[in-house]
């Protein structure tokens, strides 16, 4: 646990994403802990097999100072570790709000309320409303796709952020899916009304527009609805 001694990580936790947000498994608190004082009650026991040794090692006040001094450093690395999880916890936003709530105001007031306010005047999403949004999407999945995959906490103690990063790159897709599939709905209402109509479009967004973002989220069209295009 020195950390200028260390050559290779001596214990590992993995962070998740659950759903009461992001844990360490094991805790860093309790369960590093226990493990720890595990570890040290093995040691002592397996050392105090050989006959010759009658004496409690768990009296010698050398013994005694260092089981302290790992149970200092095991508080440091806790303290590093939580402020690491609590850095990524400026992307909680993703997975503490409702999706469907959000998106309601979305379409209402084309941006989501803020705490305080009860009310404002409604104002439809644009089609520029809609890109904003996807694109502030894309830029936080870049950042999450260059998250790194381990971190090693004062030497000793190895942190895997991948089961983390997977979990928030799934949460990042849903809530852009969500806005996607919106735009998806309006290229096939329109192009339901060029089919009855026989080329009058009577659309909320520009047909071609919305095609040419969705392309750029890399939304590919249905099938059906590219064949509908042909015509």
């Amino acid at each position: 646990m020195n950390p200028q001694g260390c050559r290779a990580a001596l214990l590992a936790v993995r962070l998740e994403l659950q759903e009461t947000g992001s844990v360490f498994e094991p805790s860093v608190g309790g369960g590093l802990s226990d493990l720890l004082k595990t570890i040290i009650t093995d040691v002592y026991t397996a050392a105090s097999l050989p006959p010759r040794i009658s004496v409690s090692l768990q009296q010698s006040p050398k013994l005694s100072a260092l089981e302290q001094e790992v149970m200092r450093r095991l508080l440091q690395v806790r303290e590093e570790a939580e402020r690491l999880r609590a850095g990524l916890n400026r992307y909680s936003y993703l997975w503490q709000s409702n999706r469907r709530r959000v998106m309601q105001e979305f379409l209402t007031y084309s941006r989501q309320l803020g705490p305080e306010e009860l009310e404002a005047e409604k104002t439809p999403p644009t089609l520029k409303d809609f890109q904003r949004e996807i694109e502030s999407l894309q830029r936080v999945s870049g950042e999450v796709v260059h998250l790194d995959d381990v971190i090693v906490l004062h030497n000793w103690l190895q942190v895997d952020l991948r089961p983390f990063r997977d979990s928030l790159l799934s949460l990042i897709y849903d809530w852009r899916h969500v806005y996607t599939e919106y735009l998806l709905a309006s290229v096939r209402n329109s192009l339901q009304q060029l089919t009855r109509r026989g080329g009058s479009e009577e659309s909320r967004f520009p047909l071609t527009e919305t095609i040419i973002l969705l392309e750029a989220a890399g939304v590919e069209l249905p099938e059906h609805l590219a064949a509908q295009l042909q015509c």
